[in-house]
């Protein structure tokens, strides 16, 4: 089951690091912060998909996986994945409304 899916808001307190993976507290892997491979005591965070970011100290790496991982799984977009019926057949109502009305 996807932990996306769930259609809840995550925090910090449902986050926990083991060594330097992110994991959401039921396993799922979110992002691991990497050790730049130039660069003495600089590190990327790398997410699933693949994605690497810039370097930085390991605090700030931390920190920028836990704002990635939350915005990810809070986003509006991955809400909109969970409720594709109702919800979004009225908003695209509503816009139709709005168009017809000018």
């Amino acid at each position: 089951m996807s932990d996306r899916g769930s259609g809840r808001i995550y925090g910090r307190g449902d986050l926990k690091w083991k060594d330097r993976e992110l994991r959401l507290v039921t396993g799922r892997l979110l992002a691991t912060v990497e050790p730049d491979t130039r660069w003495a005591g600089m590190y990327r965070v790398r997410l699933p998909d693949g994605h690497v970011t810039d370097m930085v100290n390991i605090s700030r790496a931390k920190d920028a996986a836990i704002s990635l991982a939350l915005t990810d799984l809070n986003s509006f977009k991955t809400q909109a994945r969970r409720v594709r019926g109702p919800l979004v057949s009225q908003i695209e109502g509503a816009v139709t409304l709005l168009e017809a009305a000018e």
